[in-house]
This record gives structure tokens, sequence and C-alpha cells, in this order.
């Protein structure tokens, strides 16, 4: 559990620094540190089975992406971006829902990736530019 942990932790650190070296306004930047304190606490919702933390953290998530600051980024690119990440994310919900563990762990999976493919892209505009 540890090593998943450490892993997840990682990728999501990594995403969070391409983050911050983004230049992005302190709004966003802080609404990403709130992204990745849910995103942990998804992760210990799932291994502990705690679907009212699960469903939690996922309704916060939710939130997030309906701050004024998320779009801040909107392109094309970054919107299609915006649009995987917020269905991942109710998948994610739906799961916990059901109480379905193996369905829940997918839709996390498919939220930390969505953040990684989008802080990657956002580094790459960055360098880009």
């Amino acid at each position: 559990m540890r090593q998943v942990r450490s892993i997840a932790t990682g990728m999501l650190l990594a995403s969070l620094a391409l983050t911050e070296a983004s230049g992005q306004t302190p709004i966003l930047s802080q609404l990403m540190r709130q992204k990745l304190e849910h995103s942990h606490g998804l992760l210990e919702a799932i291994v502990t089975s705690d679907w009212r933390a699960l469903e939690q953290h996922g309704r916060d998530l939710e939130a997030i992406t309906e701050n004024q600051a998320w779009t801040t980024l909107m392109t094309p690119r970054y919107a299609r971006q915006s649009t995987t990440f917020i269905a991942a994310v109710q998948d994610l919900l739906d799961a916990a829902g059901r109480r379905d563990l193996e369905t829940a762990s997918l839709a996390y999976v498919s939220v930390t990736l969505s953040c990684v493919q989008c802080h990657r892209h956002v580094a790459r505009q960055r360098i880009a530019r």
C-alpha cells in the first residue's frame, strides 16, 4: 500500500511542480494544491473503502472545476483535458455511488492520468513560448 501511495504521490507532485513552474495565477495555483490534496484523499478513501470520503473528495474536485480560475488557461487543448478530467471524476463518483471498488480504482487512475497529461501539455506550451 505504501508503494502505491508513494508512486501516486510522486506522479501528483511532479504534476504540481509543472503547475508551479508554469507561472499560474496565485488562485489557480491554490486550486491545484487543493486538487492534489483531494487526490490524496481519494486514494486513501479507495484503499480503505471509505465511500463517504470518496464521494466528498470527488465532489470537492468537481467544485474546483467550477471555479472561474479553472478556465484561466482555456485553449482548445486545455478544454479537452479539462473535459477528460471532469469525466474521470464523474466516473469515480458514479462508482462510489454504486460502491464499486474496482471501477472506483480505475477511475482514480484516470483522474490521475488526466492531471499528469494536462500538466505536461501546459508545461510544453510554456516551453514553446
